[in-house]
Order: structure tokens, then C-alpha cells, then sequence
């Protein structure tokens, strides 16, 4: 509580500590989604929409042409893809974000297969963040010495961050979980995973919180706007996207 004004934090879905925040004042509700993902995944809980005079949402996946295939179906290509690759006699290694996405494929191939996982020691200090906030990972980093032996000797699969090119060798298979696959058209390996919530289950998430104003943000926003007001008959607005400032340039 500040003074007359209550905010309460709710889980957005979107990674271990995400939240949206739920600010309920004498006269309006208002809820701020930040980052959102509306269904449950290996790690994370789906985002719960809650009534709000007030909504102001992101729409990083705003536009119809992302609509996300199921999760199981997803999490079948990537496992699929692997066992494939390792039966050629490489390393499948995946380019995925260190926080959130790295987790959640982690713990698929911990659930879905025996295949050891090795990972980029950037992505090691957050696997061991969520797994002592109560999510099982198991999981060796590419420095240990078991993680280069099973590397060198054993079938596994290899974790790195989207941007690690130097650590790549010939043995590797590579490809990427990001929800942007949807747009690249086959031109690289790529699954469509995202810690984001698609178009549908925007406009789903937006009518159950059924807001008075909608307030749009980042991504695709013009087409979430548009979507909204054809779909739900509201009126949204979307915010404009600022770059943020540098000190040079304030000072």
C-alpha cells in the first residue's frame, strides 16, 4: 500500500520472477502486463488475465501471422530433431536465450530423454537460480571436467546463447528456439518456443481482463491495436516506442 493505492504483483508467465502488476487506486484498476506468456510450460505457470479498468499490455507477438504451433508439439519437433542428429554423429546444439528458454529446454530434454545437457557457462548461474528455487534441472557446464568429457565422448546435447559462434565446432548441429522462427521461413533450424505470448492468446488474455482502455506496447502494437478493436470493439491506443537515452546525451 502508498497511501490510498494498493499494487500487487502477479506471475506474468514469462520467467521465473516475471510479473505483472495489478495497481488498484480509489477511482481505477490498472493492470501493467510487462512480459507475458498465457500457458504453462516445463518451468513456468501460464499468466492468470485479472479485471482491470486499465490494461496495458505488451504485443512483442502482436500480429496474426504468430500464432505458436501447441507447446507439445514443439517440445516433439526439438527432441526429434536432436535423437536425428545424434544419430548422424553430431552434437545438436541450441541457440537459445540464457534466462527463461534455456531453462525451460533443460528441463525438456531432463523430462523427455536420457541425453545428458551441457551448457555455455553463461547460461550455468541461472540454471542453478531456478534449480534452487524449485525447479529440477540437471544440467553439467561445458567447463567442468565432466562436462567436457561427456562432450568429447558421450552423445549429449549443447546449450549456448543465440549470439556463441567461437565455441561451435564441425561435430555441431546448430539451431534455434525463439518464436521469431515463425518468420524465417526455413532459411535456418529453427522452433518456434517463446516465452511470449502468440496473437490468440493475446486477444484471449485482453477479453478475459475485460478493460475499459487498452494501452499497447512494443512489438507489433499498431496490429494488436487493430485487432482489438475489430475483434473486441475497444478502442486500444498504442504507446510509442522511445530509444532509450545515453549519459552522453544528457549530459
Amino acid at each position: 500500500m502508498v497511501d490510498d493505492i494498493r499494487v500487487k504483483a502477479l506471475d506474468a508467465g514469462h520467467m521465473l520472477g516475471s510479473a505483472q502488476f495489478l495497481i488498484e487506486t480509489p477511482n481505477k484498476s490498472i493492470l501493467y502486463t510487462g512480459d507475458i506468456n498465457c500457458i504453462d510450460t516445463l518451468t513456468t505457470k501460464a499468466a492468470e488475465p485479472e479485471h482491470c479498468d486499465i490494461l496495458v499490455i505488451e504485443a512483442t507477438y502482436g500480429s496474426p501471422q504468430y500464432r505458436f504451433p501447441s507447446r507439445e508439439t514443439v517440445y516433439a519437433e526439438i527432441v526429434e530433431w536432436a535423437v536425428d542428429t545424434i544419430k548422424q554423429g553430431r552434437i545438436p546444439c541450441l541457440h537459445v536465450y540464457a534466462a527463461g528458454k534455456a531453462q525451460e529446454v533443460v528441463r525438456l530434454f531432463n523430462v523427455y530423454t536420457h541425453l545428458p545437457v551441457i551448457v555455455n557457462p553463461r547460461l550455468d548461474g541461472v540454471n542453478d537460480t531456478y534449480h534452487r528455487s524449485g525447479v529440477p534441472l540437471d544440467w553439467f557446464s561445458s567447463d567442468s571436467r565432466d562436462g567436457k568429457t561427456i562432450l568429447e565422448k558421450d552423445p549429449c546435447v549443447y546449450l549456448t546463447t543465440p549470439s556463441d559462434r567461437a565455441h561451435i565446432g564441425r561435430r555441431f548441429s546448430r539451431a534455434y528456439a525463439t518464436g521469431w522462427a515463425l518468420s524465417l521461413h526455413g532459411r535456418i533450424t529453427a522452433f518456434p518456443l517463446s516465452s511470449h505470448a502468440d496473437f490468440d492468446q493475446l486477444i484471449s488474455f485482453v477479453k478475459a481482463c475485460d478493460p475499459e482502455q487498452v494501452f499497447v506496447f512494443t512489438g507489433f502494437a499498431e496490429d494488436l491495436r487493430r485487432a482489438l478493436g475489430s475483434k473486441l470493439g475497444l478502442d486500444a491506443r498504442a504507446v510509442p516506442s522511445y530509444l532509450q537515452r545515453t549519459l552522453a546525451e544528457d549530459y
